[in-house]
């Protein structure tokens, strides 16, 4: 849960003054043109350090991250990067880290907290109050597909519910709505990796035959990225996604990414959600509270009605069976 202690009313931040950068006019667009400050909440998590490192490959991009614990600032240092903390349940705290900011990306998610849906609308509705009051111009947050078939679950709720609060302060949003999210730190991915890894044949539930649309993280983080220049309107949804398959066979190529054979899959009828949770902290270590989340949303499609990826990049995502290969060669050199 990314919410931290509260600082003093201090403006710790980037000045316009002392920018190395040209700055743009006070009442010009938002472009890639002129120096820009790009605050981040959520910045230590999976998503965010990979988006920092993607930012700073931008010489006009200024970036103001979030963090909770001092040392979740140390191990990332940059001339055009600072850290600030933050408690997202203060008003006045999160205004202050919003100081200077032109555009704001949420990386926020509550998942595993008690009442984690409630969380999630307040922090969002704190922040969107604070960005709307500093004067922040688009807000880019990173949400889930909804399922049009099937009522969605808490998770994924919460997911919808937070994109809606962030927007219910007239800032523009960009909404990017992704399935699995496909990297060494991805909770998702962990599960699906010890999974295919530890379980060559596994009895699974029959609802694994719904459909998903993984994407690797650095593709999400381009999206993320390309949002910033690109003129949204209101409250916009960006579903992105890369291969469709079922999460059954996402196991299993999982498996056949590490040991060059397929899982043997076998599914069946009845497996109640909070069994599955519980096997899937048994296996893999992820928190039942977690692991409970996760597996209600692998009910329901989570694939794009309408994939906007090569609209925001210009390309197509990178193919799931090659991604999935690179991580599971990463992870065999980290020993996991």
């Amino acid at each position: 849960m990314f919410i931290n202690s509260v600082i003093p009313r201090l403006d710790l931040g980037i000045q316009r003054k002392d920018l190395d950068f040209p700055v743009k006019p006070e009442n010009d667009n938002i472009g890639t043109k002129f120096a820009m400050n790009i605050a981040i909440l959520g910045a230590p998590g999976c998503v965010g350090r990979h988006l920092i490192k993607k930012l700073l490959e931008f010489p006009h991009y200024n970036i103001i991250a979030s963090y909770r614990k001092r040392e979740d600032s140390e191990s990332l240092q940059h001339d055009r990067l600072i850290w600030r903390q933050v408690d997202l349940k203060d008003l006045s705290s999160t205004e202050n880290f919003l100081q200077g900011a032109d555009v704001l990306i949420y990386l926020i998610h509550s998942l595993g907290a008690k009442d984690f849906e409630q969380l999630d609308v307040q922090l969002a509705n704190v922040a969107g109050q604070a960005a709307q009051k500093i004067g922040v111009k688009k807000i880019i947050y990173l949400g889930g597909i909804i399922p049009s078939d099937k009522q969605a679950s808490p998770h994924l709720t919460s997911r919808m519910k937070t994109g809606e609060a962030l927007a219910s302060y007239g800032i523009p949003v960009g909404e990017v709505r992704a399935s699995i999210l496909l990297a060494t730190c991805s909770a998702s991915y962990l599960i699906v990796y010890y999974l295919a890894k530890r379980l060559p044949l596994m009895i699974t539930p029959r609802w694994l035959n719904s459909l998903c649309a993984p994407i690797a993280l650095e593709d999400a983080a381009s999206v993320l990225v390309g949002l910033i220049p690109k003129p949204v309107q209101g409250h916009e949804i960006f579903e992105i996604g890369s291969d469709i398959v079922r999460y059954r066979d996402l196991l299993a190529l999982c498996g056949k990414a590490i040991r060059g054979i397929k899982n043997i899959i076998i599914p069946v009828p009845l497996f109640a959600i909070h069994l599955s949770a519980l096997w899937i902290q048994l296996i893999t270590g992820v928190p039942n509270s977690v692991g409970t989340a996760l597996a209600e949303g692998l009910r329901s499609n989570t694939v794009p009605s309408r994939n906007r990826f090569r609209e925001v990049t210009g390309r197509d995502p990178l193919p799931l069976e090659a991604v999935l290969k690179r991580l599971a060669e990463e992870m065999k050199a980290k020993k996991r």
